[in-house]
């Protein structure tokens, strides 16, 4: 039987857990979006890095961290498409 979703939670925005499926087509693209409250990402082991925070631009590669209400971040699309409908991301 194959295995038709793997949520894992990425983190919690505003008080509500995010989770992502990681099995989804839409985790291999990237979107960009604008948060809608605070953002604590807190990726387990393996999760993969989001497009935006990769390299030597990224200020931080250590999780957990918050970012702030306001912020306009990239990540997979699954991830954002999660944020989106917990309406914490635009």
């Amino acid at each position: 039987m194959a295995e038709s979703n793997r949520n894992t939670k990425a983190g919690t925005a505003g008080g509500t857990e995010i989770d992502v499926d990681l099995l989804q087509p839409a985790h291999q693209g990237s979107r960009t979006v604008t948060l809608s409250a605070n953002y604590t990402i807190s990726y387990p082991p393996g999760y993969p890095s989001p497009p935006g925070m990769t390299g030597c631009a990224a200020a931080n590669l250590y999780y957990p961290r918050t970012l702030t209400n306001g912020s306009q971040i990239t990540l997979a699309t699954a991830e954002a498409n999660a944020l989106i409908a917990a309406g914490k991301a635009a």
